[in-house]
């Protein structure tokens, strides 16, 4: 709370001397949510099933409780061209939930000892913008998810440390990113067995992790079309240590190269859209190691994903079919990587085709491993060495859903998906004939029905109410094949208000 009322005395502190500048220029917007969960069986594992089996009673059986978060934008434009932009989120956690602390000196900063932060204030944003003959720059801590192409991938609302520019030439839009993704800090150990080797050979400071993009776009009535290139650059594991088993453990380097192509057109009532992105250049793990070492380096194989998604307005009903396509890593290749790349490129933070299965919001409060300051929990019932996650890697995924616009204020809508994984996985990600390496038994995730309803009480404040049943399927049986799993249902409402 102390941060929260500094943050509010500095922005009191800012209008009052800069009334002159910012009185007229000034514009604040906000959003407040409070959303109701009752969850059945968010294990997935049977309740009634014997200790031993499956999470031996970890997370079973049902619960209930509200989350809630505010976040407030303000924009200042300082002069014509020129904007500084700033937002905070503040008292984002469970009503009445226990305040996790703060990290001490002794201790790393994680998952667990971060929530105090996000359950009082947290400013994540603080940019400006600029207008120049060359175009447009943004330079700061900003929005970087996006809505680059189609809405798959997206990551509306999450931040990071970006310079970028783009211009309009026409039609045609162009535009080039950095993003820092993490800052290292190089420590060499003091002690190790074997002794370190020579100056030069697995050592680094370079312990950075950047992302960078160049796009395009081009937009005609009715359709448009894009590309994007880029790169990840991830160094944040270059450096050789010692393992607590004294075996020596050499830094690495990731490159991954990508692109995505999108497009999308409306046929009248008709409308389709598009998305593909590819990695099949680059290192995935490329090692600092002396030749004769036995680390071996893994390269992405045409690691892909797709997504088709095709509507037809038939007003006030819309039905629609969504179809997705994501590459799984083959086991049996380990000098290969041919999919599992989405989470290193930060998709799908938005992207929610389901109430449960690959849903943000459930991710982060409902599944065993999520919390109020971690957006990447996970599903896994008894495939804990490969569960699911929010990206949406791995996958052939089917949906089928509709619409109706009942009155002007109430949206009716209905969803049914059917998923199962493209690779089954083995249980430590070694090849199949790998000592104590087991394939999973099935590869289906499972069906599910979603049903919603939205009703806007005023333009700016929505109410929902949602319920989603999941037939679980058998990948969440792992390789233990006397695990006993159960049905998952959920049960939702959310109060939205914008400003």
């Amino acid at each position: 709370m102390k941060r929260f009322w500094i943050g509010l005395l500095s922005c009191a502190l800012i209008m009052l001397f800069g009334t002159a500048v910012f009185a007229a220029d000034a514009k604040f917007s906000g959003e407040f949510y409070l959303k109701g969960w009752y969850n059945k069986n968010h294990s997935l594992i049977d309740q009634d099933a014997p200790a031993g089996i499956g999470q031996s009673g970890v997370g079973r059986g049902a619960t209930a409780f509200y989350t809630q978060r505010l976040r407030m934008g303000m924009n200042f434009q300082i002069a014509k061209g020129l904007r500084f932009a700033t937002r905070f989120d503040a008292l984002e956690r469970k009503w009445m939930a226990a305040r996790k602390p703060a990290p001490t000196g002794g201790e790393s900063p994680s998952i667990t000892t971060t929530d105090s932060e996000a359950e009082n204030i947290a400013w994540e944003v603080a940019y400006v913008n600029f207008a120049t003959p060359l175009g447009l720059f943004t330079v700061g801590s900003a929005p970087s998810g996006g809505c680059f192409g189609t809405c798959f991938g997206d990551a509306v609302g999450f931040t990071g440390s970006v310079i970028s520019w783009a211009n309009a030439f026409g039609p045609l839009t162009i535009s080039a990113s950095m993003k820092k993704n993490q800052d290292g800090v190089w420590a060499r150990a003091t002690t190790a067995t074997p002794a370190l080797p020579a100056t030069g050979i697995g050592q680094g400071t370079d312990n950075d992790s950047e992302s960078y993009t160049i796009a395009g776009s081009y937009r005609w009535k009715g359709g448009a079309l894009g590309m994007a290139v880029g790169d990840v650059r991830a160094r944040t594991a270059n450096t050789y240590y010692t393992s607590i088993y004294g075996t020596p453990v050499y830094g690495r380097k990731t490159d991954l190269p990508y692109i995505t192509l999108w497009a999308m057109q409306k046929f009248g009532k008709l409308f389709v859209e598009w998305e593909a992105g590819m990695i099949h250049f680059g290192h995935y793990v490329k090692y600092n190691e002396p030749k004769e070492s036995f680390y071996q380096n893994v390269d992405p194989d045409k690691a892909w994903s797709s997504y088709l998604n095709i509507n037809y307005d038939l007003s006030p009903f819309k039905i629609g079919f969504m179809f997705i396509h994501s590459t799984g890593d083959d086991p049996n290749t380990k000098d290969k990587r041919e999919g599992g790349f989405r989470g290193i490129l930060d998709l799908d933070r938005s992207f929610n085709p389901c109430l449960i299965l690959w849903n943000e919001d459930y991710m982060q409060w409902m599944s065993p491993t999520g919390s109020g300051g971690a957006q990447y929990g996970t599903i896994y019932g008894n495939a804990t060495g490969n569960p699911i996650s929010t990206p949406m890697n791995n996958m052939e995924f089917f949906q089928i859903y509709g619409d109706f616009k009942a009155t002007p204020k109430l949206t009716l809508s209905a969803a049914f998906t059917y998923a199962y994984a493209n690779e089954k996985p083995t249980s430590d990600a070694q090849p199949v004939n790998a000592t104590g390496s087991n394939l999973f038994l099935d590869d289906e995730y499972g069906k599910e029905l979603d049903l919603t309803l939205k009703y806007k009480i005023y333009d700016n404040l929505e109410y929902m109410i949602g319920a989603a049943y999941l037939w679980t399927g058998d990948y969440f049986k792992g390789t233990n094949s006397k695990t006993i799993l159960s049905n998952n249902y959920l049960i939702t409402h959310k109060l939205t208000l914008t400003f």
